[in-house]
């Protein structure tokens, strides 16, 4: 019996060991964790999250368990964890205005912020975010009251800037950046130390930095590094183009034309990749459906499923840019679209995999017009012929409950017709 009970001890301790290997996160009230810093002298680090947070439970199941943010956290804070949307997390949403998920609170015993960061990330770079707020001189707390001296550095200003917007405290951010703006010579923004006047949200195409750093674009590069500048280059390029091909470019967005003509004068890494986009994403923002369709007409035998849904996500933002019903021959091309794209699946079913199968139902479903009772049955048939040589995993799951659905509406239509 004591050999048992022994066991269980050892086998306690391996477990709490285990446990403690990632950030304690310790079951305390605010108080408590207040309380608990003073006595220990260490600061509160608390993690403000929600239940459905995605980039939360990355954070809590990903980045937190690691032995290195243990070692990194556990000597230096008093941690704590709180729903926002439960218990007292509600009150302390309020108390630290905490309106974006996930947010991390540095505080001092007192209760005074010290620093203050919105968003997941890696557990390296997260750290280093982390050890800004602990350096007295990069804290928000501090930055904040020099800012109120009028004393500021346009680098410190520039800090100052880079953490607020790490903070998500856009208003502030916004009125540091625009003064910080008017301070800098044209010299100093093309200089590496001002490179992250560029990264703020505001510079997009077609904005005033943005033309800045194109009519600059030699000094920049040859300041900063070709690599930073090239994939900053590409990445807005991209972004804009996609938004574009899926429908979803704002209205103030910079116009394809004026896109077009940036990335015809850049001979950049990805150049190819910016084109491909290029010539989806001019017809698209024309709403020439007829070019559109005959673009993913002629990819459909070539691609896979995963680069071919981006040329059906632009027939897809055509129709949604077009008030119904729509004309006569967008449903045609749909319909034809449709067929083809079975067609190209029965071909290939040797070769499909789960997550095959599910993008071309995404595929599938931009077209418009839902699928008539002969495209379902044939999806059916496929699905039948498929799955039972695929994995046993979550992928094949998934995709049993798209053909599940097929089912179901066939049966739906067949109901309907006997009627």
């Amino acid at each position: 019996m004591k050999k048992i009970y022994l066991f269980i001890a050892i086998l306690f301790v391996q477990i709490t060991v285990f446990a403690q290997e990632g950030v304690n996160f310790r079951d305390l009230t605010f108080t408590e964790a207040l309380e608990a810093a003073k006595k220990e002298n260490k600061l509160v680090f608390m993690d403000c999250y929600t239940e459905w947070c995605g980039p939360c439970k990355n954070m809590a199941n990903n980045v937190f368990p690691r032995k290195e943010a243990g070692d990194y956290f556990n000597p230096r804070f008093v941690c704590v964890k709180y729903d926002m949307e439960k218990g007292e997390g509600v009150e302390l949403a309020k108390k630290f205005d905490v309106h974006a998920y996930p947010t991390f609170v540095i505080i001092r015993p007192d209760g005074t912020i010290q620093h203050k960061l919105v968003g997941g990330d890696k557990l390296e770079t997260f750290i280093d975010r982390v050890e800004k707020g602990l350096n007295e001189k990069t804290s928000l707390l501090y930055m904040q009251q020099e800012y109120e001296k009028g004393k500021m550095s346009n680098a410190e200003l520039l800090a100052y800037k880079n953490a607020l917007s790490d903070a998500a405290s856009d208003k502030k951010a916004a009125k540091v950046y625009k003064e910080l703006l008017q301070r800098l010579t044209d010299k100093e923004k093309t200089e590496k130390a001002y490179w992250s006047i560029y990264e703020d949200e505001s510079c997009v195409i077609g904005s005033p930095m943005f033309d800045f750093l194109l009519a600059n674009l030699d000094a920049i590069r040859k300041n900063t590094g070709e690599e930073i500048v090239e994939k900053f280059l590409f990445y807005h390029h991209a972004k804009i183009l996609q938004d574009y091909i899926a429908g979803y470019a704002k209205e103030d967005a910079a116009p394809v034309e004026k896109v077009k003509a940036q990335i015809n004068g850049f001979r950049i890494k990805g150049q190819e990749s910016l084109e491909k986009m290029l010539a989806l994403a001019e017809p698209v923002s024309q709403r020439d459906i007829e070019k559109v369709a005959a673009i993913v007409k002629a990819k459909i035998p070539h691609v896979n499923a995963e680069e071919l849904k981006m040329y059906a996500f632009g027939f897809r933002a055509i129709l949604w840019k077009t008030q119904e019903p729509y004309p006569a021959n967008y449903g045609k091309l749909g319909k034809k679209l449709t067929q083809q794209v079975i067609a190209h699946m029965e071909k290939k079913a040797e070769n499909l995999s789960s997550n095959d199968l599910s993008t071309y139902d995404i595929i599938l479903s931009c077209f418009g017009d839902r699928l008539e009772k002969e495209d379902y049955a044939r999806l059916i048939a496929l699905g039948e012929k498929v799955l039972p040589n695929l994995p046993d995993d979550d992928d094949k799951r998934y995709t049993k409950w798209i053909l599940d659905g097929y089912k179901k509406r066939l049966n739906k239509e067949k109901q309907s017709d006997k009627k």
